[in-house]
């Protein structure tokens, strides 16, 4: 594995980590523009192509390179359901569209509703929507409470809990649900870069300071809430 990749891999997995000991212990439509959005996301490619990667600290240096934003976006289209679905990782305005569009539970004319899974799948969603927030856009500490029904309204919080419904009811058992939560965990990196980004960077620095210039080309927040 490349360092690059065992680095991604590491600072994912932490992430996955600190969301779900925060949801354990304190137990939420787009709006914006496509044309203001995709402006934003041209911003995040123009980025990419011409930004080095962030300096390292003397601690980093020592462990590789600080992981740069470039290596940190979630890219291409997700295995088992992104085809299915026509989602991409490289569109995340459209995907957040498709994927908050099987909701059912918080959209009347949503595909899927958590009635529709099978007890086994209802428990498994319970745990997931528990262990993940949208705490950048909505303030929420979980994507659902505890029946299992949608914890705030907002277009992102709808797009993790449509995606883990489709995945429990069409694909149950082809992911772990260690697997989904860290799915889920992508696409929040792809709805809110700039904060999940800095807190990569301050995981991997292990309490450092880092406020590199890139961040000031990196949207808030895409989709709005």
């Amino acid at each position: 594995m490349k360092i690059e990749e065992h680095m991604m891999a590491i600072v994912l997995a932490a992430l996955v980590l600190g969301t779900f000991a925060f949801n354990i212990y304190a137990q939420g439509e787009v709006n914006s523009s496509l044309q203001t959005q995709q402006a934003q996301i041209s911003a995040i490619k123009l980025q990419q192509q011409t930004s080095a990667p962030v300096a390292a600290t003397s601690q980093n240096a020592q462990q590789g390179a600080t992981i740069s934003f470039q290596e940190f976006l979630p890219k291409g289209i997700p295995e088992i359901y992104g085809a299915e679905l026509g989602v991409s990782f490289d569109k995340p305005v459209e995907s957040l569209a498709i994927l908050s569009a099987l909701d059912g539970d918080l959209y009347p004319n949503g595909k899927i509703k958590f009635a529709e899974l099978t007890e086994q799948a209802k428990q498994d969603y319970i745990k997931l929507g528990m262990s993940i927030a949208c705490e950048y856009c909505c303030g929420a500490k979980s994507l659902i409470a505890p029946n299992g029904q949608p914890a705030c309204g907002c277009a992102h919080s709808a797009a993790m809990r449509g995606l883990a419904k489709y995945m429990l009811k069409n694909h149950y058992g082809e992911m772990s649900n260690e697997q989904l939560l860290e799915e889920m965990t992508n696409w929040k990196t792809m709805f809110f870069p700039k904060q999940m980004y800095t807190k990569a960077l301050e995981l991997q620095a292990s309490g450092g300071s880092i406020t590199p210039d890139v961040l000031e080309q990196v949207p808030d927040m895409v989709g709005g809430c």
